[in-house]
């Protein structure tokens, strides 16, 4: 009874298992089979890709070191912005002896940036090269000098900042003379001509916003005639020095120079009164002083 009983339980046990488990067959087990040829063929291709990798880096190394690092130098104050210029001596070597004992000299250099635009360097000599300057050193001789370039900033009408350039000379030479100098010397001449003259071209108004750069720069060594002028023609300011002129209403000039020019006059008119004062309560003093 118990066997009959089994066997009709049987079917069902063993359909059960067929749904539950079933053949392996029924897998797409085809799908997860590799290619040995397509696997071969990428390994050759990865150890390709690696090897030029490899290769490349090599490369590169092997570039990068056929080329020296250059030597470390030690910080000194005086390689700090370094300039190196040849140019034609525009002015006259001016000397000064000061009363520290200390000896100053200075002219101006002008520097050929092509074959039409000349910039104008300020140069400074102190002690030894002063008097070398002063003695050997003439307007139109060409010369080498290297030195510490000098910078500072005159604000605009629009917030932007003009910047000028005065380069304190540590070294001087004199260029050899060569077929090139009469030709350089020639255009020196005509542009320097232009200037004089006034030819209505861009180079005079490179020059003449050169010029106001300059004397913002350093607006003690320029003579102020505005209160002064007998003839409206003359300049309202005179270099002390090399006699440059510079006219306010000046054809050429830059839109800015009469904003900078009223920011100038206030601290020129703050600093008259500083002196003002300092001279009132020195002579009040020598009062005091006299009358005891």
């Amino acid at each position: 009874m118990a066997l009959e009983q089994a066997l009709a339980l049987s079917p069902a046990t063993n359909l059960f298992f067929s749904i539950s488990n079933p053949p392996l067959t029924n897998t797409k087990t085809p799908a997860l089979s590799l290619n040995p040829l397509t696997s071969s063929s990428k390994r050759s291709h990865f150890q390709r890709s690696l090897k030029c990798s490899a290769d490349y880096r090599d490369n590169q190394y092997s570039q990068a070191v056929t080329h020296a690092k250059p030597a470390e130098i030690q910080w000194n104050k005086e390689l700090c912005n370094s300039v190196h210029l040849i140019g034609i001596v525009g002015t006259p070597v001016e000397i000064k002896h000061l009363p520290s004992g200390k000896v100053v000299a200075w002219t101006r250099l002008a520097v050929k940036k092509s074959a039409n635009d000349t910039s104008w360097i300020n140069l400074t000599f102190w002690d030894d090269l002063a008097q070398v300057s002063s003695q050997h050193v003439e307007k139109g001789h060409q010369i080498y000098v290297s030195g510490r370039l000098i910078t500072d900033s005159v604000e605009n009408d629009e917030g932007k900042l003009q910047t000028y350039y005065k380069v304190v000379v540590q070294q001087l030479n004199f260029i050899e003379r060569s077929s090139s100098r009469g030709l350089y010397d020639s255009d020196f001449n005509n542009t320097a001509a232009g200037s004089k003259f006034g030819n209505n071209t861009a180079n005079d108004m490179g020059s003449m916003e050169e010029r106001w750069q300059a004397f913002f720069a350093n607006p003690l060594e320029w003579w102020d005639n505005r209160k002064d002028k007998r003839n409206p023609k003359y300049p309202d300011f005179k270099h002390k020095d090399t006699g440059e002129a510079l006219w306010v209403e000046g054809r050429y000039n830059p839109p800015w120079v009469k904003s900078q020019l009223a920011i100038l006059d206030g601290q020129m008119g703050s600093l008259q009164d500083q002196d003002s004062r300092l001279h009132e309560s020195s002579m009040s003093g020598d009062d005091f002083i006299s009358l005891s």
